[in-house]
């Protein structure tokens, strides 16, 4: 008896398939998000690194990628995350030069990656302080991987300094 509700619910779903173009949703295949980053232009090294992106609170709308309280111009960067336009500016902050940060991005919803630097000036907010120089990524909604790598203004002192940002890379709820 069961074996022939089984063959006759087989048929109900084979018939209501062909004839009514129904069936079983399939889940969208998973994004890889190293394979999308090095597809995108990302050096493969690097891209490497976003299977270890670092999650951000979903209510986040600003979050710090490199050294919070640098006094050094150019060495701060963070990332304001716009819900409602479905966006991140990755925002360097007070450097008179060109940057030369890039931002990489890949939703891991839609599949859609991207490669950018930071070409827009915007003044401060500390009026005393240099321009900050902005990428704003049209990553939509959705989980989003972030990475931000690249060198940074020269720096002089007593004590050398890296002047490169190694790549920092997060999981950002767009």
């Amino acid at each position: 008896m069961k074996r022939l509700s089984l063959m006759l619910a087989t048929a109900a779903v084979a018939i209501g398939t062909s004839v009514l173009g129904v069936g079983v949703a399939q889940a969208a295949p998973g994004v890889d998000p190293v394979a999308s980053l090095a597809a995108a232009g990302v050096p493969a090294p690097i891209a490497a690194a976003a299977a270890t992106a670092t999650p951000v609170a979903a209510s986040a709308e600003e979050i710090n990628l490199a050294n919070p309280t640098a006094g050094n111009p150019g060495l701060q960067v963070d990332a304001r995350i716009d819900h409602t336009r479905k966006t991140i500016a990755v925002i360097q902050r007070g450097i008179i030069e060109r940057s030369q940060l890039t931002a990489a991005w890949v939703n891991l919803r839609t599949g859609a990656s991207g490669v950018t630097g930071l070409p827009q000036s915007v003044p401060s907010t500390d009026p005393r302080s240099y321009p900050d120089r902005v990428g704003v990524l049209p990553t939509g909604a959705g989980p989003v991987i972030l990475v931000v790598y690249g060198p940074t203004p020269s720096q002089t002192g007593l004590i050398p300094q890296l002047n490169y940002i190694l790549p920092r890379v997060r999981l950002i709820q767009v």
